[in-house]
C-alpha cells in the first residue's frame, strides 16, 4: 500500500525549532511528511502561494509580524488550507481566540512531542477535509496579461478596452491593474486619480482585506477598478515577491483582472504563472514585428505555454506590408486577432474622457475577445462576431492580393 504523504508548511523563526519539527516528522507507519520551513511570515506567505501545501505550522511571533495578525494573514491567503497555532504557554488564551477564529488547532511548544504533534496534524487536515466535504473552494477569478512588444503598440490602450468590455458583457467585477511601473498610462487613459498605488497594497500586505483594498482602488471609465502604477520613472522596479503575493490574494476579490504589463520584465515575467492567457500586442513595421518575435521567443523560453499566448495585431488598418502566412512564420504562432486602426477616435475619446461609441469597429472587435475570454454565446448575425469575421475576412483577402501581386 502506498503511504499518504501530507507536505506541512511551518513558518518558524527559530532553526532549531524547525530541526526538531523535522525529527519528529520522521516517516510514521502508513503516512508521511514532507517539511517545508520558513523562517518569516513573507516566505511563507510565498511558499503558500505556489500551492502543494496541506497543513500549515505558525508561529505567532515572527520577524515581520506578531498576533492575532499573523493568524488573520496566513488564513486571508491559506484559501482553505488548515492551520495548527504553535503557541507559547503565556499566550493559550490567544490561541484559543484564534481557534474561534477558524484555526483547526492549537499546540503549546513547550509541552509539544512527536506523537502530540502527529495527531494534530492528521485531525486537522481530517476535520479541514470533512469541512469542505459538499463545498466549492473560494472561487478565484481569471486572470488576464496583456504585454507590449514594444513601447506605443497600444498594449494599454487594448488593455484598457478589454477590462471595460469584460465588465460590461459580463456585468461582473472587474479590475485592471498598471503594472508598468514606469510609466502610468492607465490613470491617463481611464481618467482616474488615486492616492494609493499597487506599491501601497504591497507594503500592506497584512492588512490586504476586502475593506483595505477599497482604499487603495479608483473607479474608472465603465464600472472598471483601477489599481494605479507607481509611476517609478529612472527608479528600480518595485518588490517582485511582494506583489506575487498581492495578486494571489486579491484574484478572489474580482471575477476578471486585467494586468498592464508593459514591456518583458523581471515583474511581469514573475507573474505569467497567475494570468490563464497572454496577449502580445504589436504593430505591422519591421522593428515592431522584431521586437514582437524576440518577446514571444523569450516569454516561449520562460516558460509559458504556447496555447496561452496570443498574439495580436493592432491597427491594420494601415497599409498591410506582411501576409498572414508570413506572420504566422515569422512568430511561429498564429496571430490571435487583429484590430482596425482607430487612432482618431481613440484620441477622441481619451481626450473627452468618456468610451468608444458603440458602433466603434474597434469597441465591437474587443466585446467579440471579450465574450470569447468569458465563454459567452455569439452575438448574432448582425452583431459583434460578424463584423469581426467580416473584418477577418478583408484581411485574408488583402492577404492573398498581395501575395498574387509578390507573385506577378
Amino acid at each position: 500500500m502506498l503511504k499518504k504523504i501530507l507536505t506541512v508548511l511551518l513558518i518558524d523563526d527559530s532553526p532549531e525549532y524547525a530541526e526538531l519539527v523535522q525529527r519528529w516528522l520522521s516517516p510514521k507507519n502508513d503516512i508521511e511528511f514532507v517539511l517545508n520551513w520558513t523562517d518569516s511570515l513573507m516566505a511563507g506567505l510565498h511558499r503558500l502561494a505556489k500551492g502543494g501545501v496541506d497543513v500549515i505550522l505558525l508561529d505567532l511571533g515572527l520577524p515581520d509580524s506578531h498576533g492575532l495578525k499573523t493568524f488573520t494573514t496566513t488564513a486571508t491567503h491559506a484559501l482553505g488550507v488548515p492551520i495548527v497555532i504553535l503557541s507559547a504557554g503565556d499566550s493559550e488564551s490567544l490561541a484559543l481566540q484564534m481557534v474561534q477564529e477558524g484555526a483547526q488547532d492549537y499546540i503549546i511548544k513547550s509541552a509539544c512531542n512527536g506523537g502530540v504533534l502527529v495527531k494534530a496534524l492528521q485531525y486537522a487536515v481530517g476535520r479541514s477535509s470533512q469541512k469542505a466535504f459538499g463545498e466549492t473552494a473560494a472561487e478565484q477569478g481569471t486572470m488576464i496579461g496583456v504585454m507590449g512588444a514594444k513601447g506605443g503598440v497600444g498594449a494599454t490602450t487594448f488593455a484598457c478596452n478589454l477590462a471595460i468590455e469584460l465588465r460590461r458583457q459580463t456585468d461582473q467585477g472587474t479590475l485592471l491593474a498598471d503594472l508598468d511601473v514606469n510609466a502610468g498610462l492607465v490613470s491617463f487613459l481611464m481618467k482616474t486619480e488615486a492616492e494609493y498605488s499597487i506599491l501601497d497594497a504591497a507594503a500592506n500586505i497584512h492588512r490586504l482585506d476586502p475593506s483595505f483594498w477599497e482604499g487603495i482602488v479608483a473607479k474608472g471609465l465603465g464600472g472598471v477598478d483601477i489599481v494605479q502604477s507607481p509611476n517609478l520613472l529612472g527608479v528600480d522596479d518595485a518588490d517582485v515577491q511582494k506583489i506575487q503575493h498581492v495578486f494571489t490574494l486579491i484574484r478572489t476579490f474580482y471575477r476578471w483582472t486585467v494586468l498592464d504589463l508593459g514591456r518583458m520584465t523581471s515583474l511581469s515575467l514573475s507573474l505569467l504563472d497567475k494570468v490563464s492567457e497572454l496577449y502580445v500586442v504589436t504593430m505591422l513595421t519591421v522593428p515592431e514585428l522584431y521586437e514582437a518575435k524576440r518577446t514571444i521567443d523569450a516569454l516561449l523560453k520562460a516558460g509559458l505555454e504556447a496555447d496561452r499566448l496570443r498574439v495580436i495585431i493592432n491597427q491594420v488598418g494601415r497599409a498591410q506590408e506582411f501576409s498572414g502566412r508570413q506572420l504566422s512564420r515569422i512568430f511561429g504562432v498564429e496571430v490571435y486577432a487583429i484590430l482596425p486602426g482607430a487612432a482618431r477616435e481613440l484620441q477622441d475619446a481619451c481626450t473627452q474622457g468618456k468610451l468608444l461609441g458603440a458602433n466603434s469597429d474597434y469597441r465591437v472587435q474587443i466585446a467579440t475577445l471579450a465574450r470569447k475570454v468569458a465563454g459567452l454565446p455569439k452575438e448574432t448575425s448582425g452583431g459583434a462576431v460578424a463584423q469581426l469575421c467580416s473584418f477577418a475576412g478583408k484581411f485574408r483577402k488583402n492577404n492573398k492580393d498581395v501575395e498574387a501581386a509578390t507573385r506577378t
